[in-house]
């Protein structure tokens, strides 16, 4: 298996030496009944802001007024304090967001070269297959609709080769807003990807948080040499690191204050077009990010809380207001809620849920959530490793993850954590519920290869992903 280099920034060209919770309750098949009268719902909206973690928003904790319209949001809806991402990175991750899926269970783990299975049902489709127009516009580069995230959608609208800053996305939504008449049913995806690396803030938020001047060459060659050696346990220029982390946590702040701008512009474009009376609107992140919490940078590498722990607002017809939900909840059962709170028939095969109700939240919080990494990073004394693959089992406040690697006596290494506690040995009996959990999974039978195109251009932004080198 090649061994990928732990870089930060994990997924843009200009950042390229460093790497940048769930059980699944049984997907029940019940389908809500259809409606005989109106519904209260008629346009439903997903904001999905990549790399955002949660205690980035002033709603989770966050100083300063960096977010103040998510904030308001916030207290408009529901706030969701524990939701949790099924990954730590934008395949796995997403794919679970629009299908309601695990990784194993939808296929798109990423570093097989696999595609979301065409038999894993789509919530796009579901709206699409009520009458409903659908609609995506996607600023990840990476997101393409070959690996299946265009599925259900009537417009998807990715970009090519470039990292877009949330100016393109949100033109084409307006653009495709403006198309719709009066009444007509829609359902939009819109994926920012502010504040993914490498940082490009707006002068305003630059401003704002008054931020130094972007490091120089050199001073990013300091940073890659010690990088390298703190990995390898060897000596190194700690003040390096500190500066720089300093450094990226002041930028990322930044341009999560340009997602708040950015989606003020949309609630601004959606209030014009229609009634927000008549609108579901729903604002997570696919994973959150590392500031050397636990060794790395960046996101990919590790299924800790600061990369899995996202936020989760939900606002419109039928969402409590001003309530702050403490349960454990995943974000990849969104789009079963939406479908759910929009009066419309779930396809078979995704999980019957409504995160808004108090009653069904405290159900699944008896139950385990599960995390899933393919490969990522595995810090172990003075090695990194690359796994096969990473496990996780959320049970109350404990972590426990499971890193099956290829080869030797490491074959069976394991980790636990608690999400508020240092790092402590994995109970045995704990490992077994991790492993005949994930073996219970209904895996996709096959894959289907990355097209050449597909490959040249994830190798153009800096991936080093598709098919296996062996």
């Amino acid at each position: 298996m090649q061994k990928l280099r732990p870089h930060l920034g994990h997924h843009r060209p200009r950042s390229r030496p460093w790497i940048s919770l769930g059980v699944a309750v049984a997907a029940l098949s019940a389908c809500a009944p259809p409606r005989t009268t109106e519904p209260p719902v008629d346009a439903v909206v997903l904001v999905v802001v990549d790399t955002l973690r949660a205690d980035a928003l002033g709603a989770y904790g966050a100083p300063g007024d960096v977010t103040p319209t998510l904030d308001a949001l916030a207290l408009e809806g529901t706030l969701f304090e524990r939701c949790l991402a099924t990954s730590s990175w934008t395949w796995p991750s997403t794919a679970s967001l629009l299908t309601g899926k695990l990784p194993p269970e939808h296929g798109l783990i990423g570093k097989d070269g696999s595609a979301i299975s065409p038999d894993v049902p789509s919530v796009a489709s579901a709206f699409q297959e009520a009458g409903w127009a659908t609609a995506a516009f996607v600023a990840n580069p990476i997101m393409d609709a070959e690996l299946g995230f265009g599925r259900g959608f009537d417009v998807w609208e990715g970009s090519d080769d470039t990292w877009d800053s949330a100016s393109v996305p949100l033109e084409r939504a307006e653009a495709w807003l403006a198309a719709r008449e009066e009444g007509e049913p829609f359902f939009l995806y819109v994926h920012l990807v502010e504040p993914h690396s490498p940082y490009r803030p707006s002068e305003a938020s630059v401003a704002a948080l008054a931020l130094p001047p972007l490091p120089t060459a050199e001073d990013l060659g300091a940073v890659t040499r010690a990088y390298d050696l703190m990995i390898k346990g060897e000596p190194y220029d700690e003040s390096a690191i500190e500066d720089f982390g300093e450094w990226r946590r002041r930028c990322y702040a930044a341009e999560v204050r340009d997602a708040d701008i950015a989606i003020a512009g949309l609630l601004e474009t959606l209030r014009g077009r229609r009634s927000m009376e008549r609108t579901l609107l729903a604002i997570t992140s696919d994973h959150g990010e590392e500031f050397l919490e636990h060794g790395l940078m960046g996101h990919g590498g590790q299924l800790y809380p600061e990369s899995v722990h996202v936020p989760l607002i939900i606002t419109g017809p039928g969402v409590p207001r001003g309530l702050r939900a403490s349960e454990r909840v995943e974000n990849r059962l969104v789009g079963a809620t939406l479908l759910g709170l929009a009066g419309l028939q779930r396809p078979a095969g995704l999980a019957v849920a409504n995160l808004t109700d108090a009653t069904e939240r405290t159900l699944r919080t008896e139950e385990p959530s599960l995390l899933h990494l393919g490969s990522g990073g595995w810090i172990e004394g003075n090695d990194y490793l690359i796994p096969l693959e990473q496990q996780g089992l959320v049970a109350g406040n404990s972590v426990t993850i499971r890193a099956r690697l290829e080869s030797g006596d490491r074959a069976a290494t394991h980790r636990a954590f608690d999400s508020t506690t240092s790092t402590s040995p994995a109970e045995p009996a704990v490992i077994e519920q991790v492993s005949s959990s994930f073996s219970r999974l209904r895996r996709p039978t096959s894959s289907t290869p990355l097209s050449a195109e597909l490959e040249r251009k994830l190798r153009g932004l800096g991936y080093n992903l598709g098919r296996k080198d062996r």
